[in-house]
Protein backbone atom coordinates (compact mmCIF):
# COMPACT_ATOMS: atom_id res chain seq x y z
CA UNK A 1 0.00 0.00 0.00
CA UNK A 2 2.98 2.67 0.82
CA UNK A 3 4.75 1.59 -2.06
CA UNK A 4 1.53 1.89 -4.37
CA UNK A 5 0.91 5.81 -2.89
CA UNK A 6 5.07 6.38 -2.96
CA UNK A 7 4.81 4.99 -7.04
CA UNK A 8 1.57 7.01 -7.56
CA UNK A 9 2.82 10.59 -5.96
CA UNK A 10 6.27 10.07 -7.78
CA UNK A 11 4.37 9.64 -11.24
CA UNK A 12 1.88 12.57 -10.61
CA UNK A 13 4.93 14.79 -9.72
CA UNK A 14 6.84 13.72 -12.60
CA UNK A 15 3.78 13.95 -14.94
CA UNK A 16 2.59 17.34 -13.65
CA UNK A 17 6.73 18.58 -14.13
CA UNK A 18 6.48 17.48 -17.53
CA UNK A 19 3.14 19.57 -18.19
CA UNK A 20 4.99 22.56 -16.78
CA UNK A 21 7.60 22.17 -19.40
CA UNK A 22 5.49 21.49 -22.30
CA UNK A 23 2.72 23.97 -21.32
CA UNK A 24 5.31 27.14 -20.79
CA UNK A 25 5.98 30.01 -21.79
CA UNK A 26 6.53 30.21 -26.28
CA UNK A 27 9.28 32.05 -27.11
CA UNK A 28 9.98 33.99 -30.55
CA UNK A 29 12.63 35.52 -32.35
CA UNK A 30 12.40 39.13 -31.17
CA UNK A 31 11.94 42.03 -33.18
CA UNK A 32 14.95 44.46 -34.49
CA UNK A 33 15.39 47.59 -32.01
CA UNK A 34 16.83 49.67 -35.23
CA UNK A 35 17.44 49.31 -38.87
CA UNK A 36 19.97 48.31 -41.20
CA UNK A 37 23.42 50.67 -40.44
CA UNK A 38 25.25 48.49 -43.57
CA UNK A 39 23.66 46.73 -46.41
CA UNK A 40 24.07 43.12 -46.13
CA UNK A 41 27.48 41.86 -48.12
CA UNK A 42 25.33 39.55 -50.70
CA UNK A 43 23.65 42.90 -52.27
CA UNK A 44 26.94 44.80 -52.59
CA UNK A 45 27.52 44.59 -55.75
CA UNK A 46 26.43 45.74 -59.28
CA UNK A 47 23.35 45.31 -60.58
CA UNK A 48 22.01 45.49 -64.59
CA UNK A 49 18.22 45.04 -65.30
CA UNK A 50 19.47 46.04 -69.08
CA UNK A 51 21.91 46.24 -71.25
CA UNK A 52 23.50 49.48 -72.80
CA UNK A 53 24.36 53.07 -71.07
CA UNK A 54 20.69 53.76 -70.53
CA UNK A 55 19.73 50.63 -69.10
CA UNK A 56 18.34 50.65 -65.54
CA UNK A 57 20.94 49.92 -63.46
CA UNK A 58 21.59 49.74 -59.30
CA UNK A 59 25.01 49.96 -57.33
CA UNK A 60 25.11 48.57 -53.78
CA UNK A 61 28.00 49.61 -51.24
CA UNK A 62 28.07 48.96 -47.57
CA UNK A 63 26.08 52.51 -46.84
CA UNK A 64 24.95 53.80 -49.79
CA UNK A 65 23.13 52.97 -53.13
CA UNK A 66 23.04 54.41 -56.81
CA UNK A 67 20.77 53.74 -59.24
CA UNK A 68 19.93 54.77 -62.76
CA UNK A 69 16.46 55.22 -64.50
CA UNK A 70 14.49 56.43 -66.93
CA UNK A 71 17.31 56.39 -69.10
CA UNK A 72 19.43 58.50 -67.30
CA UNK A 73 23.55 58.12 -68.46
CA UNK A 74 24.30 59.07 -64.68
CA UNK A 75 23.57 57.40 -61.67
CA UNK A 76 21.68 59.43 -58.59
CA UNK A 77 23.20 58.12 -54.73
CA UNK A 78 21.26 57.59 -51.82
CA UNK A 79 22.87 57.19 -48.52
CA UNK A 80 21.45 54.65 -45.78
CA UNK A 81 20.87 56.11 -42.46
CA UNK A 82 20.24 53.73 -39.33
CA UNK A 83 17.46 54.42 -36.59
CA UNK A 84 15.29 53.53 -34.29
CA UNK A 85 12.49 51.61 -34.32
CA UNK A 86 9.68 51.48 -34.40
CA UNK A 87 9.33 55.27 -36.31
CA UNK A 88 7.06 57.65 -35.46
CA UNK A 89 8.33 60.51 -36.73
CA UNK A 90 11.12 62.55 -38.43
CA UNK A 91 12.72 66.02 -37.74
CA UNK A 92 14.72 66.20 -40.66
CA UNK A 93 12.49 65.40 -43.40
CA UNK A 94 14.55 67.62 -45.92
CA UNK A 95 16.89 65.07 -46.24
CA UNK A 96 16.19 63.86 -49.63
CA UNK A 97 18.70 61.82 -50.45
CA UNK A 98 19.02 59.60 -47.29
CA UNK A 99 17.32 56.40 -46.96
CA UNK A 100 16.78 53.64 -44.08
CA UNK A 101 16.50 50.13 -44.74
CA UNK A 102 14.82 47.00 -42.38
CA UNK A 103 15.07 43.20 -43.23
CA UNK A 104 12.03 41.41 -42.73
CA UNK A 105 11.41 37.83 -43.72
CA UNK A 106 14.71 37.55 -45.94
CA UNK A 107 14.09 40.84 -47.98
CA UNK A 108 15.44 44.11 -47.54
CA UNK A 109 13.09 47.18 -47.45
CA UNK A 110 14.03 50.14 -48.65
CA UNK A 111 11.90 53.46 -47.40
CA UNK A 112 13.01 57.06 -47.77
CA UNK A 113 14.30 59.09 -44.66
CA UNK A 114 10.96 61.54 -44.99
CA UNK A 115 7.65 60.58 -45.69
CA UNK A 116 6.92 63.58 -48.52
CA UNK A 117 9.66 62.13 -51.08
CA UNK A 118 9.19 59.50 -53.45
CA UNK A 119 12.08 57.48 -53.48
CA UNK A 120 12.91 55.43 -56.97
CA UNK A 121 14.85 52.61 -55.42
CA UNK A 122 11.82 52.26 -52.66
CA UNK A 123 10.30 48.36 -52.41
CA UNK A 124 11.74 45.27 -50.89
CA UNK A 125 14.51 43.10 -52.23
CA UNK A 126 16.20 39.96 -52.88
CA UNK A 127 19.09 37.68 -53.49
CA UNK A 128 18.47 34.77 -55.25
CA UNK A 129 20.16 32.23 -57.05
CA UNK A 130 19.14 30.54 -60.64
CA UNK A 131 20.85 28.42 -62.83
CA UNK A 132 22.37 29.60 -66.08
CA UNK A 133 24.47 27.49 -68.62
CA UNK A 134 25.08 25.26 -65.67
CA UNK A 135 26.74 27.74 -63.28
CA UNK A 136 24.65 29.62 -60.95
CA UNK A 137 24.23 33.06 -61.14
CA UNK A 138 23.30 35.55 -58.03
CA UNK A 139 19.79 37.75 -59.66
CA UNK A 140 18.43 40.90 -57.37
CA UNK A 141 14.56 41.00 -57.18
CA UNK A 142 12.45 43.73 -56.78
CA UNK A 143 9.79 41.76 -54.86
CA UNK A 144 6.17 42.67 -53.88
CA UNK A 145 3.61 40.51 -52.38
CA UNK A 146 5.53 37.61 -53.44
CA UNK A 147 5.57 38.42 -57.07
CA UNK A 148 9.10 39.98 -58.58
CA UNK A 149 8.17 42.93 -60.23
CA UNK A 150 11.88 43.31 -61.67
CA UNK A 151 15.43 41.57 -61.73
CA UNK A 152 18.36 42.70 -61.77
CA UNK A 153 21.79 40.72 -63.07
CA UNK A 154 25.82 41.27 -62.20
CA UNK A 155 26.78 41.41 -66.08
CA UNK A 156 24.70 43.25 -68.62
CA UNK A 157 25.32 40.21 -70.94
CA UNK A 158 23.43 38.45 -68.37
CA UNK A 159 20.63 41.07 -67.94
CA UNK A 160 20.09 41.18 -71.65
CA UNK A 161 19.96 37.60 -71.89
CA UNK A 162 17.01 37.42 -69.64
CA UNK A 163 15.38 40.92 -69.96
CA UNK A 164 14.53 40.41 -73.84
Amino acid sequence: MKIAKILSVTVLATGLGLAGVFAGPITTQAEAKSTLKTFPKSFRHNWYASAGKRGNAIKFTAKKAAMRYDTNTEFTQFQLHARKLPIHKIKNTNKWSWMYATKHHGTIHIKPWGTMQTLPLEGSYRVKTKTYKNHKIKVLQNVSGGQVNSSYYTTKKLAAHFNK
